[in-house]
């Protein structure tokens, strides 16, 4: 299947396993996917640290107008799809076109970031720089083992989940809870990865014309997290989208699929599977 658009989920998937920025071989593979259609990046990211870290990183190195060209076709589903952004060529920055609100009637954000803050000191801090999801990063630098960070993560995961389910064991009505690696992300019921690939798809429809089907087969969709725990778990169900996935997968499973090589028919992982995909598929 030819595919019209792509959504791709960032690190892990973008980049190496622990990695802050892409290679230079995913530069320039991203690059030439924006020059023949719209892409978006769908991550846990805020969108200051998404534009140093990411988008801007990527285009850095292009000649102003091609630039401009390229930032026009890459989209940003920011706070694992809370937030959708475009890029405004006039102004030269990125700029809101879609926004989910917090569950007030749920919990209170504020408070319930205290009551995290208190539970998961030992393995990590609770991040106030977002507009609409709830970010626990798990304590690490650039000494710290990449088995040793998603050990904290995952213990940040379990900790958090067991507080929400006591204030509701119904909680996913209203969040839900993903564990990235590198930390915990929590997000909105209708405001997570999957519905992001649902409204991109209506975005694409209304406003570049582009025929996409109800389910949004036509849009690629690539992710590493796809366990219940993970946050690309909702992102690669299938839902909308074809998913595959460059990380966890389990073959029982129809979806998310797994990207092999064609020649060695081996799985390929992290930014290997990726790059394959884009070369390949589009």
């Amino acid at each position: 299947m030819k595919y019209a658009s792509v959504i791709l989920d960032f690190d892990g998937t973008v980049t190496k396993k622990g990695s802050k920025t892409p290679s230079e071989k995913m530069v320039k593979t991203i690059i030439e996917t924006a020059k023949k259609m719209p892409i978006a990046f769908c991550t846990g990211r805020e969108i200051a640290s998404f534009k140093t870290h990411g988008v801007y990183e990527i285009v850095k190195g292009l000649p102003v107008k091609e630039k401009t060209e390229v930032l026009k076709n890459i989209y940003l589903l920011a706070e694992n799809g809370s937030l959708g952004y475009k890029f405004n060529s006039v102004k030269k920055d990125y700029e809101e076109f879609y926004r989910v609100s917090w569950p007030e009637k749920f919990i209170e954000k504020e408070k319930l970031m205290k009551i995290f803050a208190e539970k998961i000191s030992a393995y990590g801090e609770v991040i106030n720089i977002h507009k609409i999801v709830l970010v626990i990063r798990a304590y690490h630098d650039e000494n710290t083992y990449v088995d040793e960070l998603y050990s904290r993560s995952k213990k940040i995961f379990n900790i958090c989940k067991r507080i929400l389910q006591k204030l509701d064991k119904n909680y996913e009505k209203y969040l839900h809870i993903g564990d990235s690696g590198i930390g915990v992300i929590l997000c909105l019921a209708d405001g997570d990865k999957n519905f992001a690939i649902k409204r991109f798809a209506d975005f694409l429809r209304k406003e570049r014309k582009m025929k996409i089907g109800v389910k949004a087969r036509e849009i690629l969709v690539i992710g590493d997290s796809a366990q219940k725990s993970g946050n690309d778990y909702y992102f690669l169900k299938g839902d909308f989208g074809t998913p595959y996935t460059v990380g966890y997968y389990q073959s029982k499973n129809k979806l998310p699929k797994p990207v092999i090589d064609n020649k060695s028919k081996k799985r390929l992982l992290h930014e290997k599977g990726t790059c394959y995909l884009l070369e390949n598929n589009l």
